[in-house]
């Protein structure tokens, strides 16, 4: 070792007191790692800007840990802690060391700005310890003490180090603002989606303690039962008939580990969530192909990505209300699996709906009869309550209890009722400017429904969420897009007693969200490095189609792209991935030829039916695993309309070219 990294080394035990690395350094190590996690292929190309799969990348980074814990290089008293190891989650740290004997290790994080200790612990019985530290504080020097805990459950050995994280970025600081809470068993909540940007956890006292830096749909991350998440990537999309959904999802854990790229050819929106039974995860998606967005649910399989059934909104319901392209609008559903059934929030018809996914039938329809007497659900319609009041363009339906008294099932729910009607006017709305939480007791036996519970809120007139804390009964209003000219600020978090509707917890949020939960870090499902043989992509992209008739005829082969292009088309190699980034719908056809074959990816199957949608800029991608291997040149047909001359629509070639060996 040199003299200058012998001094840096003295330096960083000094100021931290444990040997400190940075992904900076994890990720270095990684890429001299020769393993392949694409496909056993090799692809090159003449594209300046190409990438691994991140995924590819963070399982060279668990070789690379596997590696040092195989060495025996750092112990109790001298461990080795990696700070943001997989780069997407700042305010983590991985603790690295050997113990003799196998234990358990404990962790403390000490509380400061107001906020009290927190501790987690690694329950794995192991002597190769690879401990995530979650819940740290950015901008400090954060106080950890972390201890070894015999099989008694006694702690036998502790050690004190001090890790210094960098501060948030402006929208993170100082955003949350708590003037009443009470306190859950759960000892963060983590807001996620909307339009600012940001996903994040903070504790009760609005500490800032995990934050998310990838660029995340503006629906959020989806909890998993597995303790991941699935996070679709913004950036990556297929054009739709309307907002162009992203078609790549990364099932991360929260310590920014990609365990595997998950793609799905019609893209993910609003929702997702695993089922308790199999853990294979339902998605929101779209139909797609009948001109019909929003209107889906796929269930994919855990462990492929491959989609196994799919329930559309078009075949449950008669075409009555269907009078727009997202007509429907799914934004959240439950799940219930001993019935294989499933209860999902239908926005843009004011209606929540039970629905058998095996006959794909309705069971129930909770909504105002008036709007489904003249259709052919009517009978579905639940009989309500003389005092019932109605809900218009709910999201976050939730499950609050089952049960059976006798013979008579009854399932008890939440949402949360947005109160505005502007994507589907009905003559019985209200016109009053609140939100509200509503509370429904549904008789499935005898078809009838009465409402529990109505608690007025801020008006937040899309996204937001309901939870209930049945140990403290307390139930929560997550208003996540407040347009209340009484409120000063962008959105809220309201708990209320249960019993008493006492308003209990009151938050406020400078940035808008798509939903709250209330969640903790399950260390047992983040620890294990992802070294056995197992994919790191599922499920299917639309893929480009061999063509026996070759190039269109007017192709011209010596017409290339121009400068002027530059600005409006960046190609990226992703993996074994071609990406195009340019504007919705502009490109039209991307050409891959040689002189045996010719293979063409089609965009031009759909239509953009909305203005705004028109003007987004995102990611293409073209998936070259079903391409026989040989030399490709690259071929495009573009169509801006907004160009004023032909000089930049038609067929063009491009400077580009792909080999696959």
């Amino acid at each position: 070792m040199s003299i200058k990294k012998r001094i840096i080394k003295t330096l960083k035990k000094h100021i931290y007191n444990v040997n400190v690395q940075y992904e900076e350094w994890l990720k270095s190590e990684a890429l001299n790692i020769n393993e392949s996690y694409i496909d056993g292929r090799h692809y090159s190309s003449n594209i300046e800007r190409q990438a691994r799969f991140t995924a590819d990348i963070s399982r060279r980074k668990d070789i690379v840990i596997e590696n040092i814990l195989n060495k025996k290089r750092y112990t109790f008293n001298d461990a080795l802690f990696i700070i943001n190891p997989f780069k997407y989650s700042p305010l983590s740290g991985l603790l690295i060391f050997n113990t003799d004997t196998p234990c358990k290790v404990k962790y403390t994080v000490k509380g400061i700005r107001g906020s009290n200790d927190y501790t987690n612990c690694d329950e794995t019985w192991t002597d190769r310890h690879q401990v995530p530290v979650l819940g740290m504080y950015d901008g400090t020097l954060n106080i950890i003490r972390y201890s070894l805990i015999d099989e008694n459950g006694n702690e036998t050995l502790s050690q004190t180090i001090r890790i210094k994280l960098p501060r948030t970025g402006p929208l993170l600081r100082s955003c949350i603002s708590i003037s009443k809470f009470k306190p859950s068993d759960s000892p963060f909540l983590i807001a996620t989606g909307g339009y600012s940007g940001v996903d994040y956890a903070f504790d009760s006292h609005g500490n800032i303690r995990w934050y998310l830096t990838m660029p995340v749909h503006p629906y959020g991350v989806h909890l998993l039962s597995n303790g991941h998440m699935l996070v679709p990537d913004r950036r990556m999309r297929r054009p739709n008939y309307g907002n162009a959904h992203s078609v790549f999802a990364y099932e991360m854990d929260f310590l920014g580990r990609i365990h595997r790229n998950i793609f799905h050819k019609s893209g993910f929106h609003h929702w997702a969530i695993s089922k308790e039974n199999d853990g294979n995860i339902l998605i929101a998606t779209s139909s797609r192909y009948d001109t019909y967005m929003e209107n889906a649910i796929d269930e994919i399989d855990k462990n492929t990505g491959k989609v196994i059934r799919s329930l559309n909104a078009n075949e449950l319901f008669d075409s009555t209300y269907v009078t727009r392209y997202d007509w429907a609008h799914i934004n959240s559903f439950e799940y219930i699996p001993e019935e294989d059934a499933i209860i999902a929030s239908y926005r843009n018809i004011h209606t929540i709906a039970k629905i058998d996914m095996q006959r794909k039938e309705l069971i129930w329809i909770l909504s105002n009869p008036v709007f489904y007497e003249k259709t052919k659900q009517a009978e579905k319609v639940l009989k309500p309550d003389v005092n019932i009041k109605w809900f218009f363009q709910q999201h976050g339906v939730k499950i609050l209890e089952r049960t059976n008294e006798g013979n008579v099932k009854k399932i008890r729910i939440a949402l949360f009722d947005n109160h505005t009607a502007n994507r589907r006017p009905v003559d019985y709305f209200d016109n009053v400017k609140k939100s509200n939480i509503m509370v429904f007791t549904i008789d499935e036996t005898n078809m009838t429904v009465k409402m529990d519970k109505y608690i007025p809120v801020p008006l937040s007139i899309t996204r937001s969420n309901v939870e209930f804390d049945k140990e403290n009964n307390c139930i929560y209003a997550m208003c996540a897009n407040i347009k209340d000219d009484e409120v000063d600020c962008r959105a809220k978090i309201m708990g209320f007693d249960y019993s008493t509707n006492e308003c209990i917890t009151d938050i406020s949020c400078t940035n808008d969200y798509f939903i709250t939960k209330f969640m903790d870090f399950n260390l047992k499902s983040i620890k294990s490095t992802i070294t056995e043989d197992i994919s790191i992509c599922a499920g299917e992209l639309y893929a480009p189609v061999l063509v026996t008739e070759g190039l269109p005829e007017k192709f011209d082969t010596e017409k290339y792209l121009t400068d002027e292009f530059k600005k409006d088309l960046h190609f990226n190699l992703y993996g074994n991935i071609l990406q195009i980034l340019c504007k919705d719908h502009n490109v039209l056809k991307i050409f891959l030829y040689n002189d045996k074959h010719t293979y063409i990816q089609y965009f031009d199957d759909t239509k953009q039916h909305t203005k705004i949608f028109k003007e987004h800029v995102y990611t293409l991608s073209i998936p070259l695993t079903n391409l026989e291997k040989g030399k490709y040149n690259i071929g495009i047909e573009y169509y801006n309309s907004d160009s004023e001359t032909d000089s930049k629509n038609g067929l063009f070639n491009t400077i580009y070219w792909i080999e696959i060996k």
